[in-house]
């Protein structure tokens, strides 16, 4: 499977973004709108890291099997580089604002609002709701935690999925 590929796992679209020692890389082409959080930037205590890592992962998990999709550290630096937030650990994340511009080629503009798991500061330095967002055209943008957008969901899988058929290529 080539960086740039699109397959089909449980009647989603995913993007293959990168193969690594872990497994490889996917982004989620269908995106859907929900909040990130009622109250918090911090995306180690958000409803939608609670909700990709329990709801969406049980579907994905029946797809492929809970053994290929592989846990995998998120570093939660905000925007303005602090790093009170600390790790987390998940099978299913948000791409962050680094991975975004790393793979930035492979990810054109969707003319939709997303969710980043980047918030734009931390609650230290006074900000506990703006989170950095993806824009229609590309750019990043500060949103409220409570507002209603788009998610696209990011994980690593195994390549055993794709080696055995399991999951083809469509496009």
């Amino acid at each position: 499977m080539k960086n740039g590929a699109i397959v089909e796992i449980n009647g989603h679209k995913w993007k293959v973004l990168d193969q690594t020692e872990k497994g490889v890389v996917c982004i989620c082409e269908n995106i859907w709108d929900r909040k990130f959080d009622q109250k918090t930037n911090n995306y180690a205590n958000s409803d939608i890291r609670k909700y990709l890592n329990t709801e969406f992962l049980k579907e994905l998990e029946v797809a492929v099997g809970a053994e290929n999709i592989i846990l995998f550290e998120r570093e939660l630096i905000s925007l303005c580089g602090l790093k009170e937030y600390g790790t987390c650990e998940d099978k299913v994340s948000l791409i962050s604002v680094d991975e975004y511009r790393k793979y930035r080629e492979l990810l054109p503009r969707t003319g939709e609002w997303w969710w980043t798991l980047t918030p734009d500061s931390v609650a230290s330095n006074g900000d506990e709701l703006w989170v950095t967002v993806v824009s229609p055209s590309g750019y990043f943008f500060g949103n409220l935690c409570y507002d209603c957008l788009g998610v696209r969901p990011f994980c690593i899988f195994s390549p055993s999925i794709f080696e055995s058929r399991a999951v083809k290529e469509i496009e």
